[in-house]
């Protein structure tokens, strides 16, 4: 490894760390936004593989200025599509987490009832569906998909398991599927996922 190779890393890792937010960032590893959404994109196609549901191919970042969508892929018949990534997370609770970490201080995470999580999920998804009119690089016969990833320590598989069961989200005009990430749960192995219905 050359001086200059070696030089570039470190200074990478220093950006990565001075950029961490400490409070649910499992899918926050990259210094680069477009990187990050690409990854969370990629770990859903992977969660879905390996339940036998292939998912996309040739995924790729648009990157800024290019976007929305975040990235773009061919579905299974070959036919582009457009997708979307946003996070479900408390902001305040990432404020209070910095200011108590700043201090020596601990502090507790945010708290998610069933219907708070319901209600911010809706409130993605909708987000979402409006941002439909601005998608670059139209037609995206394939379809237009929203990911939607979270690592709030509240929200665990169980509990996410719990909240979802049997319930349906306002249709969207635009959104043909929705899909909850989590980060990585050893129970399951992968970052497990959750196809949420849009046909409330």
């Amino acid at each position: 490894m050359t001086p200059e190779l070696e030089a570039e890393i470190a200074r990478k890792m220093r950006e990565a760390r001075e950029s961490r937010r400490g409070y649910a960032d499992f899918f926050l590893w990259a210094t680069n936004r477009d990187l990050e959404e690409w990854g969370v994109v990629k770990l859903l196609s992977e969660s879905l593989a390996a339940e036998g549901r292939p998912f996309i191919s040739g995924l790729v970042s648009r990157g800024r200025p290019n976007d929305p969508p975040d990235c773009e892929a061919l579905n299974q018949k070959g036919e582009r599509l457009a997708i979307e990534v946003t996070e479900l997370v408390d902001g305040d609770a990432i404020s209070q987490f910095k200011k108590a970490e700043k201090n020596g201080q601990l502090t507790d995470w945010a708290e998610w009832s069933r219907e708070r999580f319901l209600v911010q999920l809706q409130r993605r998804i909708s987000e979402k569906d409006n941002r439909f009119p601005k998608l670059k690089g139209t037609p995206y016969p394939g379809g237009y998909i929203v990911v939607i990833h979270t690592d709030e320590p509240d929200l665990d598989f169980e509990a996410v398991s719990r909240y979802l069961d049997g319930q349906r989200f306002a249709k969207p005009r635009h959104i043909a599927q929705a899909f909850l990430l989590l980060s990585y749960t050893p129970s399951v192995e992968r970052c497990p996922h959750f196809e949420l219905r849009l046909d409330g």
